[in-house]
């Protein structure tokens, strides 16, 4: 069963890299990682707001640093942290899990380098989890779905043979795919329950 949820963590971010498109050369002054207050993240690039739930644990910022393969000496300077964030295709800005259930939290911005809608990203995340060898998912259709009192597209993956529920949502932010991606061993039930952790 570990080995099955490290290959449905890992393949969430083999995923982001099917979309990635080519890297800008300068920052363009709008990509902020956001801010930790206590057990409340805040992000006003991303629109959002997440309070951590009693019991779970979040990556700090070494180790977000080190998933995006930026240099931890970058922490110390923030201009520079946030130019080099600029030039990546895929950034991560929280990874919070709940280490007695497995159940995690993933929140990740794709930059776009054509005018896709959301409809056809969600679409080819469909297509590439089907399409995995590792692991057979179900996949719903897409729908709509409002965060926070925002819209998003979304679509449920339950992986056959497992209990195991991932719930992806988009949305287009400028540029870039705001993603959230949500798993959990207890069914969509509780990650609408998590979801309510949004703001």
């Amino acid at each position: 069963m570990k080995k099955k949820l490290f290959v449905l963590v890992l393949s969430v971010f083999m995923l982001a890299m099917l979309f990635a498109a080519k890297p800008e050369a300068s920052a363009n002054g709008q990509v902020s990682m956001g801010s930790w207050n206590g057990r409340v993240y805040t992000n006003d690039f991303l629109g959002l707001k997440f309070k951590l739930p009693d019991g779970w644990t979040r990556y700090g910022d070494e180790e977000m640093a080190e998933i995006m393969h930026l240099g931890t000496e970058l922490l110390d300077d923030n201009q520079k942290y946030l130019a080099e964030l600029a030039k990546l295709n895929i950034v991560y800005y929280i990874l919070v899990n709940n280490p007695a259930t497995g159940d995690n939290v993933v929140i990740m911005t794709e930059k776009s380098a054509l005018d896709y809608t959301i409809d056809y990203y969600l679409d080819a995340v469909k297509a590439q989890l089907l399409n995995l060898e590792s692991i057979d998912y179900e996949v719903s259709d897409s729908f709509k779905e409002k965060i926070a009192g925002k819209e998003y597209s979304a679509i449920v993956a339950n992986v056959s043979g497992v209990n195991m529920t991932q719930k992806y949502y988009a949305r287009k932010l400028d540029k870039h795919f705001l993603a959230i991606i949500v798993t959990s061993r207890n069914g969509e039930d509780a990650i609408n329950k998590i979801m309510k952790n949004f703001e």
